[in-house]
């Protein structure tokens, strides 16, 4: 609901905006703009157009926040549409290229302020001291050189990611907290637990589901001696719900995972649920937990019960 609500409003504010450029002038800028991505003439500005302008941009070095939420979650072809429409100038002269024709700016009907004419001259007088005319043959090979290292430019965050990106290992302690009734009398101690991620995975909107593993110790020591203690583990395969772009509290520093998988007990089988919160420090591959798993068994003897632990530990973070 709040993705088409936001189309709908993207949808209004376009037509608001609609008067601030003829259809006319408007159209000669969109061609200026497809000549500068390399597209052909009266392609669609779609997702692939998205993407081209993207990666134009960081070959420039520029960052634009409008398109960090990407092409569908910026409102798709309807978004795409009025942030072209509010920004194409700007766009342009960032590429080098001219918003208006001399014969166009003749033609605004507001004209431009003194202090933006003062800063267009300066920036052009800038441009034009640095490709001053040269006839040194090496210097004349340095737009080649300067066009190669953009095109060896490491590609987006995202882009670039290894194939073990997304993985990570990482242990525990814990002790479990709340227990149900089959274990109100029993004394619980700190046990330790594996985790792992894989990379492996697939994205489900701004939701990624990973792969994983786990393995965790339990122990429930009887009071009495007529009761039977149980000390064991439990393990089983995991899925990790990675919730970082849903939730973003904290950004990228914290990650932000709910997970539910099957184990299979040392006195019976169940499943186990919980949550994740991995605190990154800086760009080191090393992160801090806090988790938290509430395990679901069958005992062996027919009866069911549950408990809930809190764990804290470190883990080495593949990003």
């Amino acid at each position: 609901m709040v993705k088409y609500y936001f189309i709908a409003v993207l949808i209004i504010y376009s037509f608001a905006i609609s008067e601030q450029d003829t259809s006319k002038a408007y159209s000669q800028k969109l061609d200026k703009l497809r000549t500068e991505l390399g597209m052909g003439e009266n392609t669609e500005f779609d997702d692939i157009a998205y993407g081209l302008l993207v990666k134009k941009l960081d070959s420039l070095k520029i960052k634009d926040h409008q398109l960090e939420d990407g092409y569908e979650w910026g409102g798709g072809k309807i978004g795409f549409d009025v942030y072209l429409k509010n920004n194409i100038d700007r766009i342009l002269f960032s590429f080098g290229s001219r918003a208006f024709t001399p014969q166009e700016i003749k033609n605004e009907v507001a004209p431009t302020s003194i202090e933006s004419e003062k800063k267009i001259q300066k920036e052009t007088k800038i441009v034009e001291e640095k490709i001053g005319p040269v006839t040194d043959l090496v210097v004349k090979k340095t737009p080649q050189k300067i066009e190669k290292k953009r095109q060896d430019k490491p590609k987006r965050k995202s882009d670039r990611k290894s194939f073990l990106s997304g993985l990570r290992i990482g242990s525990g302690f814990g002790k479990s907290l709340v227990k149900g009734a089959s274990f109100s009398d029993y004394t619980s101690y700190f046990e330790p637990m594996l985790s792992i991620r894989a990379p492996l995975g697939i994205g489900i909107g701004p939701i990624f589901m990973s792969l994983g593993f786990e393995s965790s110790k339990y122990s429930f020591e009887a009071t009495a001696d007529t009761l039977a203690s149980y000390f064991g583990s439990g393990t089983g395969p995991i899925l990790f719900f990675d919730l970082s772009k849903v939730i973003k509290i904290g950004g990228d520093k914290i990650g932000k995972y709910f997970m539910l998988g099957s184990a299979s007990y040392d006195h019976g089988s169940g499943f186990v649920a919980g949550y994740d919160l991995n605190l990154v420090f800086g760009s080191l591959p090393v992160s801090f937990s806090i988790s938290s798993r509430a395990n679901i068994i069958t005992l062996e003897n027919g009866g069911n019960t549950y408990w809930v632990s809190a764990y804290a530990g470190m883990g080495i973070d593949i990003r």
